[in-house]
């Protein structure tokens, strides 16, 4: 039987050294023995119900990591995706930069507890195709992110649109959804003004 150090380690290994009291107890692992582990150093409490492996090398995406796993730390989700500005910046579409790292999660999703400040959750139900992963982290869809980010401007959907574009990372049934969203101007090359 694998020490339960060892199952931990094997759940954090795709979420940036961190794991949820609710994983941990899907593999038989008690909050007892969570507590036990950060007692010894062998976990770090993130936050309520969230626990990282201190010797984990730090990463980049960490805290989008954290940001996706926190709704989810008494509750099973559908998802729980890096969604507007997060994955506009995610992505390296815009000069967006935000304060806060934005989370979507299912309409249905009911989360009782104080938010921490540099998180910010959005209720909305994702269609499947809008569901996507970028460097491991769940996230919305380039279509979708830059709907998302239209409140900004149609200038900086005009740009994510052409950036976008340039590295091609849009189909053409992408750029056509966005075109009859705010025009074929979208699909003009961007010229900042």
């Amino acid at each position: 039987m694998p020490r339960a150090e060892d199952v931990l380690r094997e759940l954090a290994a795709d979420q940036a050294g961190l794991v949820t009291a609710r994983q941990a107890g899907a593999e038989g692992i008690t909050g007892v023995r969570l507590v036990q582990l950060e007692r010894r150093g062998r976990l770090e409490r993130v936050s309520r119900g969230l626990y990282r492996f201190p010797t984990w090398p730090s990463e980049e995406l960490q805290q989008y990591h954290q940001a996706v796993l926190w709704p989810q730390v008494h509750r099973s989700l559908e998802y729980a995706l890096i969604s507007h500005e997060s994955a506009a910046e995610l992505y390296n579409l815009t000069q967006l930069n935000p304060a806060v790292v934005h989370v979507t999660v299912p309409r249905k999703a009911r989360i009782a507890r104080d938010l921490p400040r540099w998180l910010r959750l959005h209720f909305e139900d994702v269609a499947d195709a809008d569901r996507s992963y970028e460097r491991g982290t769940p996230t919305v869809s380039i279509p979708k992110t830059i709907e998302q980010i239209a409140p900004y401007g149609l200038d900086v959907v005009h740009r994510a649109v052409s950036e976008a574009r340039e590295r091609r990372l849009l189909r053409e049934d992408e750029l056509e959804r966005l075109a009859r969203s705010f025009g074929s101007v979208v699909l003009e090359p961007y010229v900042a003004e």
